[in-house]
Order: C-alpha cells, then structure tokens, then sequence
C-alpha cells in the first residue's frame, strides 16, 4: 500500500507544473494573429496628405503655342484668294430703287479705320473708307431685308468673297473697345443691328464689306486695306526763310 501511496502523490504533486509548462491557452481576451493581422490602420490626416497621390496638373501649351479657343481666331490667311475682276472702289453698288439722298449719308476717305465685326471680337481695318447710307425711294416699293442679304451674299460670293459673319452685332464687343471709339470709325452700324460681313481677299487687296439691311434705310460700309498715305513731310530752310 505504501508504495502506490507514493506513486499517487508524486503524480498529484507533478500534474500542475506539466499544466503550466506545456499549456499553449492563451487568455479569452487576447488578439489572435489573424484578428491582428485584418485589423485597419488609420492613418492621421498629415500622414493622409503626405501619402494621397498628386493630383494630375492640366496640360499647359507648349513654348510657342497658345491654348485654343472655341472656333478659334479669324485668319485671313485662310481665306481663299480671289481672282475675280472687282470694278473699282466700292466695288459694290445700293439695292435697286434705293439711293443716297444728301452728302451726309455718304462719307468718303482716303484713309481711315472700320471695326469689322469676325465672329467674336471687332477687329480694326485701316485703309480707304467708304460709308453709305441708302433710302428707299418709294415707300411702296420697298426691298425685303433678307432680298437685300440674298442680293450681296450671292454678289459677294461671286466674286471669291466669304461671309465672315452674320448676326446682331454683340453689345459687349462695342463695349470692349468702347462706344464713342466705335461710333466714330463706323457710322450707322450699332451694336443690337443684323450686320452681314464680308472679306475679298486676293493677290493685292483685302476689301471688307459690311451691310446691315433694312426696309427705308440700309446701310453699306466698305474698308479696302492699305498702308496710310504720307501726306506731310519737313519744310526746307529756303521755305522758312521765305515765310
């Protein structure tokens, strides 16, 4: 009996230093590897802003290019050269049945500027200038606006011109250059009126003609492009003298 005792207490004595030396339990509360290994790292917002991709800069034109705008800028250049006999200046004539009753409604110069208008902007052409005025002569027999823009839109074409631009003439394009400048270079034609443009461009000439239609009054303005005529020069000292 003695020995069995012994061996019995020796297993009691052994059991819980086994238990503590091979035991892999961990506690209930502790992360496992894999709860820690999907956990989300948050990162604070200076960490956010230095980690966030760059945004993509917008292309910028290369040296030498400017960025394209809706239809792009007028080039006369593209404009097809005629070769067609144009007459002499004006070129073009009134509607039939209207005329220009007094010398203040026709204004003739050697040299002088018109504001063309080209589909965005009013551009400045320098040269011979001539601006009309025409009147129907009888009240019964007046000529239709779109008689008279059929009428020079085929006349024009014929002649290797192009329409520029056909339209109500943008208040904000006279502003831009401002109303007394354009009211001094153009006349009759103002800004809110139905104005037709035309370009004639051939080996020697570049002819603008602008028309703005109307049953009692239409008017016509023609700027043919050219260098200024140099009018003055220095007085010679015998001419001082003289005076």
């Amino acid at each position: 009996m003695k020995q069995p005792l012994r061996y019995l207490l020796t297993a009691t004595l052994l059991a819980p230093l086994l238990s503590g030396c091979g035991s892999n339990d961990q506690p209930a509360d502790a992360p496992t590897e894999a709860t820690a290994n999907t956990e989300t790292t948050v990162a604070s917002p200076e960490v956010a802003a230095e980690t966030a991709p760059a945004e993509t800069a917008p292309a910028q034109p290369a040296a030498g290019e400017t960025a394209a705008t809706p239809g792009g800028a007028f080039n006369i250049s593209t404009i097809p050269v005629s070769t067609a006999s144009l007459g002499g200046f004006p070129y073009v004539s009134g509607p039939k049945g209207y005329k220009f009753p007094n010398p203040s409604d026709s204004a003739y110069y050697e040299f002088d500027r018109s504001y063309v208008y080209d589909g965005q902007q009013l551009v400045p052409i320098e040269g011979k200038v001539l601006r009309r005025q025409y009147r129907v002569i009888n009240n019964n027999k007046k000529t239709s606006e779109l008689m008279q823009q059929r009428n020079y839109e085929t006349l024009i074409k014929s002649l290797g011109g192009v329409q520029v631009s056909s339209g109500e003439l943008p208040r904000e394009a006279v502003e831009k250059i401002g109303r007394d400048t354009y009211k001094k270079y153009t006349g009759n034609i103002d800004a809110g009126d139905q104005v037709d443009t035309y370009v004639i461009r051939q080996k020697d000439k570049e002819v603008w003609i602008q028309v703005k239609p109307g049953e009692t009054y239409m008017n016509i303005n023609v700027t043919e492009r050219a260098a200024m005529p140099q009018q003055v020069s220095t007085v010679p000292a015998g001419e001082l003298k003289k005076n």
